[in-house]
């Protein structure tokens, strides 16, 4: 019986530990490092206007080891991403609004999807190479650079916007998070859905946000008052 409870009380303790406000802003920021790094370095290749002959030079000399590492970068930032949104839903309990907590999930699963896809298309003509030893056809690769630009520059910054906003809201309900960084929040989700250009800096933009908001959190540390941090189905 001693032991039993025991075991109950340790699986309480790690579970109020991995569900910690702290834990979810850790792992934020794990996410925006991760994610801003993968990117970096999965977009250091030939870009959209590359003409054949710099694609085929670009890949001649074999596939770059640093892509698998790329990738699994990515893989871990979005599950730092993940476990970031489960632990905030979970923070706020009964208290989250089901429409606006509907569409912060929805967004973060869809937003997610996005990346990896983006990534995926990054990544495939060195894994094709560090599989196959060929070198790629310029034009495909052009073809899954463009596709990685519509994914990444046109409708992930859009569907991050959903994640924005509703995290605003839940923030404004159980006043998480200041209110100049709400203000922020929706201003700069905004201007992310109404831009229309294709450009490089815009696949930051979230990251940065989620860091930002992280380290807020983290300085910030709000009492039980607030909901986020009461203990929800602990």
């Amino acid at each position: 019986m001693k032991g039993d409870e025991h075991g109950r009380r340790t699986s309480s303790t790690w579970r109020q530990r991995a569900t910690s406000i702290e834990v979810a802003a850790i792992a934020g920021i794990v996410c925006a490092v991760g994610w801003s790094l993968s990117l970096r370095g999965l977009l250091a290749s030939p870009g959209l206007g590359a003409t054949r002959d710099q694609i085929t030079a670009y890949y001649s000399h074999g596939s770059s080891p640093s892509v698998s590492v790329l990738l699994a970068l990515m893989v871990a930032a979005t599950i730092a991403f993940l476990w970031f949104v489960g632990v905030v839903r979970n923070r706020l309990g009964v208290r989250e609004t089901r429409l606006v907590g509907t569409v912060f999930l929805g967004g973060s699963v869809l937003f997610t999807g996005l990346v990896v896809v983006g990534a995926s298309a990054l990544a495939a003509p060195s894994i094709l190479v560090d599989v196959s030893g060929q070198a790629p056809d310029p034009g495909a690769t052009a073809l899954l650079r463009a596709l990685a630009a519509v994914v990444l520059a046109v409708f992930a910054p859009r569907v991050a916007t959903l994640v924005m906003f509703s995290t605003a809201a839940l923030s404004r309900q159980a006043g998480v998070l200041p209110h100049w960084l709400i203000v922020v929040t929706y201003v700069v989700g905004v201007t992310e859905f109404v831009n229309v250009t294709i450009a490089t800096p815009t696949l930051y933009v979230f990251p940065a946000w989620i860091a930002l908001v992280s380290i807020v959190v983290l300085v910030r540390r709000p009492d039980a008052s607030t909901g986020i941090s009461a203990t929800v189905g602990a």
